[in-house]
């Protein structure tokens, strides 16, 4: 039979709609590159990730005892110990740009989160590296880079603005990347791709407001694409569109309300999966504009929404829709509430400031929205892991910060919480607590993730005078 070839581009296409693929055989030549790209096979490309969870870390709960591989994983870790292998703990490093702009910690972490650089009156104060690599290299997909956040856009300005509150991907000075922060957009975006000067049939929209499968309208297309490709192919292809039902079933089936972190309490939900927050004011003197302060209470449904952006975020990756992406947990104000980790009705902000209930211990509770935090980047690294491309695994291609915006919740600007997961396409090396002499610069390690994908940026934030060492030995 002659060899049947696909290019990286391939989408599967009816309609009006178009779903990327993942890298199959077809499309990688002997020497593991890819086919129809620039012409001419080339490797697979490093994809980049800016994670960010609230409020740091128990740094007794975080940081490993010794350094170098096998070290002993930590509480506040154990929920990666099955990916050991495939990330870096990296301590010492020092956030120095924090603190030198306008208002409170918070409002000084996160936007200083990924750029390195002191922020100023209108946000931060340059791009954040995931941006700088969208900026050189993002026209080669359809998405330069994407952008989500797991909260709705709060009021909170703690002394400066809500841009500065709000945001941690940043194009440039006072420039917030977009972010979505509906997880059903997201999904409409990313899987039921609209070609460009195309719009959706009239058969397309009618099965999105029935709830059924957009899916539908490019099976015909599959089945003939399984029927020339090869038997793992097949396989993977199958795989792929299970993933990508899965998404849709759990978004058509919960409904997103897109509120914000003040707003009224929405109806009484019966099944405690969905993906709207239930609200709360149990406290009487949380007050504004006359009205009690309404906070998220619980975490089944802030973890079902992350899990839905984070598949998305790995079916974009896998699909070449885009290699950059910006992620955050919430706003720079925290105030979950979880009575799953015992702290009544106290917010997640309010506890990393020693306000657990009583008879409760601060560390204990607040480490286990680390823990939480950490089993979603777990959820992240699964989805990565499992994707085979070329001699090994769409993991393997890819460079994942995950950090906080402060090193522990009382503010603080040292030792701050860094998991540098991935290999970068071979140029990393993993499974080691890497613990660099206190204060290394932070922006050092952003410099050295430029480089790695590829960027001719020669310096980068505040310190960042010279890639971190030690990190590909």
């Amino acid at each position: 039979m002659k060899p049947f070839f696909l290019s990286r581009r391939t989408m599967l296409r009816g309609a009006g709609i178009a779903i990327a693929l993942p890298t199959l055989d077809a499309m990688i030549d002997g020497r593991g590159r890819w086919y129809g790209i620039a012409r001419a096979a080339t490797p697979a490309p490093v994809r980049v990730m800016a994670f960010h969870f609230p409020h740091g870390v128990v740094p007794a709960l975080w940081v490993p005892a010794t350094t170098g591989p096998n070290y002993a994983i930590t509480p506040s870790l154990m929920p990666l110990a099955a990916f050991q292998k495939d990330f870096n703990v990296i301590t010492g490093l020092q956030q120095t740009a924090w603190n030198k702009g306008p208002g409170g910690g918070h409002a000084n972490g996160m936007p200083d989160f990924a750029t390195a650089v002191p922020s100023i009156p209108t946000g931060a104060g340059g791009p954040s590296f995931e941006q700088v690599l969208a900026a050189e290299f993002g026209a080669a997909t359809k998405f330069r880079a994407l952008v989500a956040n797991n909260e709705q856009a709060g009021t909170q300005t703690e002394g400066a603005t809500t841009a500065h509150m709000n945001n941690i991907s940043w194009t440039g000075p006072g420039m917030p990347a977009p972010s979505e922060r509906d997880p059903l957009n997201f999904f409409m975006t990313l899987v039921s791709a609209v070609p460009t000067g195309a719009a959706p049939s009239p058969q397309v929209l009618a099965a999105i407001a029935q709830k059924k499968s957009v899916l539908d309208y490019v099976l015909g297309e599959l089945g003939k694409l399984e029927t020339r490709v090869g038997s793992v192919d097949k396989a993977r292809l199958d795989e792929h569109l299970t993933s990508i039902r899965e998404v849709e079933r759990i978004l058509s089936a919960n409904p997103v309300a897109t509120t914000g972190a003040e707003c009224k309490a929405p109806d009484p939900i019966a099944d405690p999966t969905l993906l709207v927050d239930t609200t709360s004011a149990p406290n009487g003197n949380e007050v504004k504009d006359g009205s009690p302060l309404m906070r998220p209470v619980g975490i089944a449904s802030a973890k079902l929404r992350a899990q839905v952006f984070l598949r998305l975020f790995a079916t974009a990756f896998r699909c070449d829709l885009t290699r950059y992406a910006s992620f955050a947990m919430s706003n720079g104000f925290d105030d979950r509430r979880a009575p799953e980790f015992g702290g009544a009705l106290v917010g997640h902000h309010q506890i990393t400031h020693g306000g657990a209930p009583a008879g409760s211990s601060t560390p204990a509770i607040e480490g286990q929205f680390v823990a939480f935090y950490t089993g979603l980047l777990a959820f992240l690294l699964d989805q990565l892991k499992s994707t085979p491309e070329g001699a090994g695994t769409l993991l393997d291609n890819s460079l994942i910060y995950f950090g906080s915006e402060m090193s522990v919740g009382s503010h603080d600007n040292n030792n701050m919480p860094v998991v540098l997961a991935g290999r970068g396409g071979g140029a990393v090396v993993t499974g080691r607590h890497l613990a660099y002499p206190a204060p290394t610069p932070l922006a050092k390690l952003f410099l050295a993730i430029l480089k790695f994908g590829g960027s001719k940026t020669a310096t980068f934030g505040l310190g960042g005078d010279a890639p971190l060492a030690g990190l590909n030995v």
